[in-house]
């Protein structure tokens, strides 16, 4: 990985509410997942999802894990975009909510919110209207909540986000998130 990309991290605590107060943005963002490819088949996003101050509730604080991921040079002459995205920023989401997991275990009553949808299983079992067959590992994605990331990562992290069609951009950003009682 370290040919194709370097990575950076940046973490934030903030009281939960005034994260809320300031980055919880309903009105804006409802219909935002509805034209995901991944809307309604996997657990850890919309519909379905928790109500996001119901969720939030009985949380203080808010620890906020950001990851950049920067392509190389490298990266950038790959023809395959999403083999370079699965083997660098598609790696780096899974460390950070592996790394999210054994925070959990270190604050009795803390819950993560991962960055993007789960990717634990190749074939979710939502469709065919099965429970998930991880809930201990399922985490709820953060896009899912109706927060403005973009502007929480460019505020309180440093990396401001960049969208990008078909072509690998300069850095990716994986949000993850972990809530403290």
């Amino acid at each position: 990985m370290t040919d194709l990309c370097t990575t950076q991290t940046a973490v934030r605590r903030m009281a939960v509410d005034a994260f809320l107060k300031q980055y919880y943005r309903p009105e804006k963002f409802a219909q935002s997942c509805n034209g995901c490819p991944f809307y309604g088949k996997v657990w850890s996003c919309p519909p379905g999802v928790p109500d996001t101050p119901a969720f939030f509730a009985g949380y203080t604080d808010i620890y906020l894990l950001g990851v950049q991921v920067t392509y190389t040079e490298l990266a950038h002459r790959w023809r395959d975009v999403q083999a370079v995205q699965d083997q660098t920023y598609g790696l780096a989401k899974r460390a950070l909510l592996e790394t999210q997991l054994a925070l959990e275990k270190l604050f009795p009553g803390a819950r993560s919110i991962a960055a993007g949808r789960c990717e634990r299983c190749a074939h979710c079992m939502r469709p065919s209207g099965c429970t998930c067959i991880w809930p201990e590992r399922m985490r709820y994605s953060f896009s899912a909540f109706r927060i403005d990331l973009s502007r929480l990562a460019d505020e309180q992290l440093g990396f401001p986000l960049q969208w990008s069609s078909g072509k690998l951009p300069a850095y990716h950003v994986a949000l993850g998130a972990l809530l403290v009682p």
